[in-house]
């Protein structure tokens, strides 16, 4: 069956510039609702383009050792439909925090960017302390 980018993500061209709630959209092939469009998922990766030129095929993850920038993937409700893919790398700003009202500065809320946000998920079987360790970060002030 042939599904469209408009049948599964929340994109410029399928919304009104503004976000849209989420399972609303046909699920992809692997049964997994929103993976593309709607909010650019946050993701772990230090944003370096030379990191990308010869990045390790399993598991190509850039440490982060400062939190700009930061990459997001998948597109949001402001991309245009060549931008909707999770094969493409944008990067973070710190402007996205600029009008954050908490003292101190929220770590994690981009008030400025409500067209970003993060995937929470869980592993199928629990890894053991010394995985978890090795993606564990320490917190980076911005602020």
């Amino acid at each position: 069956e042939d599904v469209s980018l408009a049948d599964q993500a929340w994109y410029k061209k399928t919304t009104e510039f503004q976000y849209e709630i989420t399972g609303s959209k046909l699920p992809n092939a692997l049964g997994v609702y929103d993976m593309l469009g709607n909010v650019s998922e946050w993701v772990l990766d230090q944003y370096d383009t030379l990191f990308y030129a010869n990045s390790p095929k399993n598991n190509p993850l850039n440490t982060p050792k400062t939190l700009y920038p930061r990459v997001v993937r998948g597109g949001s409700y402001k991309s245009k439909a060549n931008q909707v893919t999770c094969t493409i790398r944008q990067y973070s700003d710190p402007r996205w925090k600029r009008k954050d009202p908490q003292i101190p500065k929220s770590q994690w809320w981009h008030t400025n960017a409500p067209y970003v946000g993060f995937r929470i998920i869980r592993p199928k079987n629990q890894p053991d302390a010394s995985v978890i360790a090795e993606y564990w970060l320490e917190v980076m002030d911005d602020y």
